[in-house]
């Protein structure tokens, strides 16, 4: 019996959903989540119902485009989706400085060609597990979207695995501070060597092959 990367992306949507979610700090638990999904009645908040709708369609949009090239123009697909009716100028590279929480360090304004020419060069990267991690880095890091980036951060990630049938990417939730600490220390220094290694070993889901 041979699973799927697409099979298993499907089968744990309401998880990874749920991890991206606590990722953001909403704190939303997982039977709010199927709740929402499911279109059940349940205690929420708009925001959540949002953030939980548009991850839904943003992977459905992931699945539909598993042939699509790693490119800008894919990741401002991934943020419009995911920014639907939650944040202004979803889909557009930003143009104003913008402040990350937990840290003093602020990203500089993208550069749309730097941006192209740095995705190209991570996209030519042999090892399909370090180009997903390194895709995670460069666009968690970039900020080259208003709001929204490690969502689309995940969602390429998960893009790479799932097209090459090796996995998912999912931070998980008790691992979450520690995974943030990192995440913070990789902002301010741009050294991605141990926030790799911590997703390389707790982030990748791969699917079992018999």
């Amino acid at each position: 019996m041979h699973d799927t990367a697409i099979e298993m992306a499907k089968r744990l949507l309401v998880d990874s959903i749920w991890k991206s979610a606590n990722l953001e700090g909403l704190g939303t638990t997982f039977p709010k989540t199927e709740a929402i999904l499911a279109n059940a009645p349940t205690e929420t908040k708009s925001e959540e119902v949002l953030f939980v709708i548009n991850m839904k369609r943003a992977w459905q949009f992931l699945l539909d485009n598993l042939d699509s090239p790693n490119n800008i123009m894919l990741l401002r697909e991934y943020n419009k989706v995911v920014g639907e009716l939650l944040f202004r100028n979803n889909g557009e590279i930003r143009t104003f400085p913008v402040q990350i929480g937990g840290t003093s360090w602020e990203p500089e304004l993208p550069n749309s060609a730097v941006i192209i020419a740095d995705l190209q060069e991570i996209d030519s990267i042999d090892d399909i597990e370090l180009k997903a991690l390194k895709f995670f880095c460069f666009v968690a890091r970039t900020q080259m979207f208003i709001d929204g980036n490690k969502r689309v951060a995940q969602l390429i990630a998960n893009k790479i695995l799932i097209e090459n049938d090796i996995g998912i990417f999912q931070i998980p939730i008790e691992k979450l501070e520690q995974f943030k600490i990192l995440l913070i220390g990789f902002y301010e220094t741009a050294d991605d060597t141990a926030i790799i290694d911590f997703m390389k070993e707790s982030c990748i889901k791969k699917v079992w092959k018999a």
